[in-house]
């Protein structure tokens, strides 16, 4: 009864909201500027998914961008999965702090959304984004998140309306890259960092410099707002080199929204060696600059895996009575010749048919597990040959 009294409510305000768009700016007023600096339609609209089927069921998806590599990727995923499952799609962008994520989860909710997907922002606020969904009988689930604050953790795991978090091996990651610029000879080390709070982000440095001084390599640090523009990102880099000229290896923690673009046009013309998280426009182009040497990616898996886990509990069949903990596979790219081999699978969702998608949900956890570990380039590679 509560929920179809919410939905009623839904309903209403979908109504006024329309009205309201119709009279105003259309803006999300509480969202932050993208990093890249660039206005984009996607952080000012609810924006639909693609190919909705009947709509039994609608998800809202709140991520930082679909438009920078990871975003639309983890998009072009999510709407091919939706079509598969029958599942509407409406995605929130760029909201990068607590305050506007509840923001964005209630106007979801206004909207009709049955489910909620959430990419967290501030760890410590992923209990409180919670409640907004059990105040209204909607199920919630994080992607590309962990949950590192105890106190939340333990409200999220305890909770009915939790489904589950899904995320990489960030502080493995960190150590690969470290392990990739020592091959290609470095020694001294850049980190371009963010500042604490993002707990994905958090676990990448703290994984980094842990795998450094154990090593006993020395590096230097720059740390950035989470907020900061590519332009911004940048300028700190050209900081970092200009204080400690011996740096040879770059590592970037966060490349999104442009970041990892910019850095490698500044970078061209140096010997300096970068790796990153997140991907470039041109991932071919930006090997073939010189600069970089390794990407840590292929996480647009993680939402793929995440919206599954969630249609199993909002229909009524959850992998597990306990809200579900993955982890999911990166994939490296260290040279042009695998992302030309990344592009040719990865260019459009290749990774799964529709059948092989209601297979995994109809899948038990075991079987999903499994299929979760076996993730990898080599996987789509030669599914696609």
């Amino acid at each position: 009864m509560k929920k179809k009294w919410m939905k009623l409510v839904a309903l209403s305000l979908s109504l006024m909201m329309v009205l309201l768009t119709a009279c105003g700016s259309g803006e999300n007023s509480g969202s932050s500027a993208p990093e890249n600096g660039e206005t984009e339609s996607s952080q000012t609209e609810e924006e639909t998914g693609g190919e909705a089927a009947d709509g039994d069921l609608t998800v809202g998806v709140i991520i930082w961008s679909t438009d920078d590599g990871l975003g639309a990727d983890s998009k072009t995923a999510l709407d091919a999965v939706a079509a598969d499952l029958g599942v509407n799609l409406i995605y929130r962008t760029g909201s990068y702090d607590a305050e506007n994520q509840t923001t964005d989860i209630e106007n979801l909710i206004a909207a009709g959304a049955d489910g909620i997907m959430c990419c967290v922002i501030v760890d410590t606020s992923t209990d409180e984004l919670l409640k907004v969904c059990e105040e209204a009988d909607v199920d919630y689930q994080v992607f590309f998140r962990n949950i590192i604050d105890e106190e939340a953790y333990n409200y999220c795991m305890a909770s009915d309306h939790f489904a589950g978090y899904i995320c990489e091996d960030e502080g493995a990651a960190g150590v690969d890259m470290v392990d990739e610029l020592i091959a290609q000879g470095c020694t001294t080390f850049g980190l371009i960092n963010r500042e604490a709070g993002n707990g994905v982000v958090d676990r990448r440095q703290q994984g980094t410099m842990e795998y450094l001084e154990e090593k006993g390599l020395t590096y230097y640090v720059s740390t950035n707002t989470s907020t900061a523009t590519a332009t911004e990102m940048v300028d700190a880099t050209d900081q970092l080199l200009a204080a400690y000229p011996d740096i040879d290896g770059l590592i970037l923690s966060s490349g999104s929204n442009g970041a990892i673009d910019a850095i490698i046009t500044d970078l061209e013309g140096t010997d300096i060696k970068l790796t990153s998280f997140d991907t470039p426009a041109d991932i071919e182009g930006a090997f073939n600059a010189g600069n970089l040497c390794m990407l840590t990616t292929g996480a647009q898996i993680d939402p793929v895996y995440a919206l599954i886990n969630l249609y199993c509990k909002m229909t009524g069949n959850p992998k597990s009575e306990t809200p579900t903990e993955y982890g999911s596979n990166y994939i490296y790219m260290k040279s042009a010749e695998d992302a030309k081999t990344y592009e040719q699978y990865f260019g459009a969702f290749n990774t799964y048919t529709a059948d092989e998608v209601k297979s995994m949900a109809d899948m038990d956890l075991d079987s999903f597990l499994k299929e979760i570990e076996n993730y990898s380039l080599e996987m789509v590679a030669d599914k696609m040959k």
